[in-house]
């Protein structure tokens, strides 16, 4: 073989070698790809006891059944307008979901109104950590015991 021929093979052994070691020091330095998103469409139901009350705020507690089962607390607002407002929080296996509705009571003058509103989900924490959402929430309101039924539908992102 010329000194030519060998000269050029050995530069192309060389730069093929480096090549393969810099595809692998890269591969070691670049980040590790994130996990995809998951999304499910979540369908649950939670019967609440009162728990305490301050002004128009309530807080109620209990557990869920359905997609995200656990347990629920829910500060609960309503001044005696058809308006209510809801925080929550479900704690489930591997994390919480943390969230927010508003809604309009059907009835207001009923002893047990039922109310219907937007739903969103704003956070949590473990594998809920990046939780995001929207849905709808339907309930009932016990006027005599402030205890609340709660169904909740929607798309839940984590």
């Amino acid at each position: 073989m010329p000194a030519s021929m060998a000269l050029v093979l050995t530069v192309l052994g060389v730069v093929t070698a480096a090549e393969g070691i810099g595809a692998r020091a890269w591969g070691a330095w670049r980040a590790p790809a994130t996990q995809a998103a998951r999304a499910i469409i979540v369908r649950d139901e939670g019967h609440l006891l009162f728990i305490s009350s301050s002004g128009s705020q309530l807080l109620d507690q209990g557990r869920a059944s359905g997609t995200v089962p656990g347990s629920v607390r829910v500060e609960f607002t309503y001044d005696g307008s058809p308006a209510v407002k809801a925080r929550f929080t479900i704690y489930g296996r591997g994390g919480s979901i943390r969230g927010q509705a508003s809604g309009t009571l059907n009835n207001p003058v009923s002893p047990s109104p039922s109310f219907r509103g937007a739903l969103s989900i704003t956070g949590g924490t473990g594998r809920y950590a990046h939780a995001r959402g929207s849905g709808e929430m339907f309930g009932v309101f016990y006027r005599r015991s402030y205890a609340l039924t709660v169904q909740t539908i929607g798309k839940l992102r984590y």
